[in-house]
């Protein structure tokens, strides 16, 4: 897979609107693209949330501990 655009999130305790963040940029009409997540240190259920879709799109790295903006 080679997308054409690589769009980054970075996600620091965001649950409250994180699915509504990644469904808007899963939902795009344009889709070759690489969705680039950062959980920079969450301590609530942010990662489990991002590790709950199933798209091949979305690659997540985890920070062990708040390293602050990416």
């Amino acid at each position: 897979m080679n997308p054409i655009v690589s769009v980054l999130m970075s996600v620091y305790n965001c649950e409250k609107y994180l699915s509504e963040s990644i469904e808007s940029i899963l939902g795009q009409t344009f889709v070759d693209f690489e969705f680039i997540i950062i959980n920079d240190g969450s301590t609530d259920l942010s990662r489990e949330i991002i590790s709950s879709y199933d798209d091949p799109r979305i690659r997540l790295f985890d920070n062990e501990e708040n390293l602050g903006l990416s």
